[in-house]
């Protein structure tokens, strides 16, 4: 009788299972495309860069810490867990929430998610294989995690960086790459940029012209929205409205697809 060696199978790696979260939560997203929906909003922790007008402190550093859970839908109930969370944990925190009241999507914040690349991408998936729509929030500047989980984002709001608003150095030709892969999948994808009182007009047509030149090969009636400083930490003050009206008006001589949406949000005291 012949004998064949036993050959082992390779299992793959599980990957990661935690992940750093800041707060889970349901609440009404107050900024540009999907304004007034009801989301669920998974807050990540860490981020690559520090805006002045950044109104998350809490979730700039990517460490251990504690982590607040909404037991209720937009009820503020919380619990408090400790940072990182199993992502089982995660999903099972926001299916609780999903049940409760209907929602639209969940938003993906931070904090820059993408910073946690495989583990977001592993997040992502067990969300999208439930049939919950996730929308990334992402400061545009971190391509490879966004092409790993592309195909389990619904949309992607990217912001644009503005060196004269938010007083960081974000290389222009990285997010024309960031952007170009995003339009290159199937997430419906727009672009936010924020607006204050010193918005160098040079530097703001470059950037929409960047929107415009980088959405036009590809057909797209990307969207763009503008969306004023609200004061916060070392940005004191908002764009006048005259500004506003200004470099509204500069955008549409260059994009015909631009909006003014502030943070309503703010304006109606949600999270």
């Amino acid at each position: 009788m012949t004998t064949h060696a036993v050959v082992p199978v390779a299992v793959p790696a599980a990957g990661p299972k935690d992940i750093l979260v800041s707060e889970i939560f349901s609440a009404i997203q107050g900024e540009a495309a999907l304004v007034g929906e009801r989301q669920v909003f998974v807050r990540l922790t860490g981020c690559n860069i520090r805006c002045t007008y950044c109104d998350q402190p809490e979730a700039l550093e990517r460490r251990p810490g504690p982590c607040r859970v909404e037991e209720t839908a937009g009820r503020r109930d919380w619990s408090i867990e400790s940072s990182p969370l199993a992502i089982d944990r995660v999903v099972e925190a926001v299916g609780r929430l999903w049940a409760q009241v209907p929602h639209h999507s969940i938003s993906l914040t931070g904090g820059e998610p993408l910073l946690q690349g495989a583990r977001v991408v592993k997040l992502a998936a067990a969300f999208a294989s439930r049939g919950w729509p996730v929308m990334l929030e992402t400061n545009g500047t971190l391509v490879p995690p966004l092409r790993a989980a592309a195909n389990d984002l619904a949309y992607i709001s990217m912001d644009l960086k503005l060196r004269s608003v938010d007083g960081e150095t974000v290389a222009p030709t990285t997010q024309t790459t960031f952007l170009r892969q995003a339009l290159s999948g199937t997430a419906t994808t727009w672009v936010k940029v924020v607006i204050g009182p010193d918005t160098d007009l040079v530097e703001f047509d470059a950037a929409i012209t960047m929107v415009a030149e980088a959405s036009a090969p590809l057909a797209s009636n990307i969207e763009i929205f503008l969306q004023p400083l609200t004061p916060f930490g070392a940005a004191a003050s908002a764009p006048t409205p005259d500004q506003v009206l200004v470099l509204h008006e500069r955008a549409l001589r260059i994009h015909p697809r631009v909006r003014v949406v502030p943070q309503t949000h703010k304006a109606i005291g949600q999270l």
